[in-house]
């Protein structure tokens, strides 16, 4: 049986539990040698040494992970991506049932046995490997989902920090990613570029094969 978060306590006190669980994991993993945990962090990155060569792959994997998630209503499935250029920050809103135990099991793992993709259903992708590409841009990640609230860093991205600035409920999923000066604005305008015209409507456009999206902004 799943646990069971009803309240910020419930969902802080699974945060704290799993913080000991990935610190084991991840002290266990440095017996494959000092190295090994930078090995893995730039292997599940953007870049020419990791597994994304786009550098816009990060935001489709976001964006399939935000496709795979399960809605109250199937004909209202909204995602609002916000650029902030000021903050250097990039802002994810849609309005999933929100994050269960699991999901945050599941996102802070790195190819373990428990998976996000269910049998049966019709799922692009997978909380916890895709969404691991974003810290080739990103020094941190804030996730605000349900009853959760927690950080996770580019140098130790399994393990999450929680991050409470109030006790509130967030309804849907909220996903900011704190980025280098400067990153902001350049994604922003390689997305416009490439895919923000007439001609790359249909041509090579990752959008296309989404399943349950019917709003993106």
């Amino acid at each position: 049986k799943e646990y069971e978060v009803t309240s910020t306590n419930d969902a802080q006190h699974f945060l704290a539990l799993l913080r000991k669980f990935r610190a084991y994991i991840a002290d266990a993993d440095k017996l494959h040698g000092a190295n090994y945990p930078n090995l893995l962090s730039s292997l599940l990155s953007v870049g020419e040494d990791g597994l994304y060569s786009n550098n816009l792959r990060f935001i489709f994997e976001l964006i399939q992970n935000v496709d795979d998630c399960e809605y109250d209503n199937e004909d209202d499935h909204v995602l609002d991506i916000h650029f902030d250029f000021n903050h250097n920050e990039i802002t994810l809103k849609y309005n999933e049932k929100g994050f269960t135990p699991f999901n945050v099991f599941a996102i802070t793992g790195i190819a373990e046995a428990a998976k996000n993709v269910s049998s049966g259903k019709n799922e692009i992708g997978e909380k916890g490997i895709g969404f691991k590409s974003v810290f080739g841009v990103a020094t941190k990640v804030w996730i605000r989902s349900g009853w959760f609230s927690f950080e996770l860093h580019k140098d130790n991205f399994t393990i999450p920090s929680p991050k409470y600035p109030d006790d509130s409920y967030c309804f849907g999923t909220e996903m900011t990613l704190y980025v280098p000066n400067g990153t902001a604005n350049l994604i922003y305008n390689e997305i416009k570029s490439k895919y923000c015209t007439k001609d790359a409507l249909f041509a090579r456009n990752p959008l296309l094969f989404l399943n349950k999206l019917t709003k993106l902004r």
